[in-house]
């Protein structure tokens, strides 16, 4: 009788760990095995463990990339202008390393049609090493195998939160097609605002030196290049989102004006010259920028703002596309409103 209750005792914790996995497997919140069933949607609403498996089990022909401020996109109208299905890659401070990481694996998966980059200028900066394996995102998230997947399979949040959750946000269609990963709900956008995360205008530092700078910001641009040429049917958009003039007016009066426009000059001249790019340069549109009512901070603006720069890059404005004959243009551009910002722009917030 012992033996037959312990023998009972260990079938029901069998069963109950095969049900576990299996409904994790079934419902498969992080998409690590398939895509939904029973006709749900995919919902995206969490980056850092819905990334690696969105990309590999999604449906999709066209991607947009970037960091935290491009995630507001509604990709559902780039997909009706231009007949696409189109997946967000973000990361949240994206580096070009990370951004290029996912869509490598992307580009593995599909032959894609177009690629909408959010290119980021500090995200040129700090490293070339790829940082996506962290403890958000733990590595069994991108192996192919179901060797490591215990921590996920036999997950009590899985279970009991996620899938609930990924279920409920499927059936009221939130953070579902264009607008996955969408943050705004809620956000406050003002001058008042976007002022809570400003210090006040410091001392002008002197110009840094950011030789040992260089090197990094040549080997990222470097491999965005080595990606635009080895994939000449992809249509690749570079835009440069609007940070407003507190982040610029930082970043000159902390010296680093000259590295930011060295980094901006190099990403012209390396990807301009290829058929398939087109880049788009909104970051020194001063009625944006030095307008503090689109930003709930330094950097991140309103959908107004992003939907803007999509109808922009798809009506193709001259008035933000970078040629190679404008370039001096742009940087030009660059310069003088960097200088307008720490000498009269950011005063216009001061009694």
């Amino acid at each position: 009788m012992k033996k037959n209750s312990i023998r009972y005792f260990f079938s029901f914790i069998a069963f109950f760990l095969f049900l576990a996995a299996f409904l994790v497997w079934f419902f498969d919140p992080f998409y690590q095995y398939h895509a939904p069933f029973l006709g749900l949607k995919p919902v995206l609403y969490e980056r850092e463990t819905q990334m690696a498996g969105s990309i590999r089990n999604l449906s999709y022909d066209s991607c947009l990339v970037g960091s935290s401020v491009v995630e507001n996109c509604d990709t559902d109208y780039l997909d009706t202008v231009l007949g696409i299905k189109t997946l967000k890659i973000v990361k949240g401070s994206g580096s070009a390393p990370d951004l290029m990481y996912y869509l490598n694996m992307a580009q593995q998966e599909k032959e894609l049609s177009y690629v909408f980059y959010g290119l980021d200028l500090f995200s040129l900066m700090d490293t070339t090493e790829v940082t996506v394996v962290s403890e958000y995102s733990p590595k069994y998230l991108f192996t192919d195998t179901i060797l490591d997947d215990f921590t996920y399979l036999f997950n009590k949040d899985i279970l009991f939160k996620k899938i609930p959750l990924n279920i409920l946000y499927s059936l009221q269609g939130k953070y579902c097609d264009g607008k996955a990963y969408n943050w705004a709900e809620g956000k406050t956008f003002s001058a008042k605002q976007a002022m809570k995360a400003y210090a006040g205008p410091g001392e002008m530092q002197e110009p840094v030196d950011f030789s040992e700078d260089k090197p990094v910001i040549l080997e990222n641009i470097r491999s965005i290049e080595e990606m635009v040429k080895a994939h000449p049917g992809t249509k690749y958009i570079f835009f440069l989102p609007p940070y407003s003039l507190l982040n610029w007016d930082e970043i000159v009066r902390a010296g680093e004006k000259d590295k930011y426009l060295f980094a901006l000059e190099q990403v012209f001249a390396a990807l301009l010259p290829y058929e398939n790019v087109e880049i788009y340069s909104f970051q020194m549109d001063r009625d944006i920028i030095c307008d503090l009512n689109f930003y709930m901070d330094k950097v991140h603006f309103s959908t107004q703002i992003n939907q803007y720069m999509l109808q922009c890059m798809l009506e193709k404005s001259i008035e933000y596309r970078v040629t190679r004959e404008n370039t001096d243009v742009f940087l030009q551009l660059f310069s003088e409103t960097c200088d307008y910002i720490v000498k009269e722009g950011i005063y216009q917030y001061y009694d």
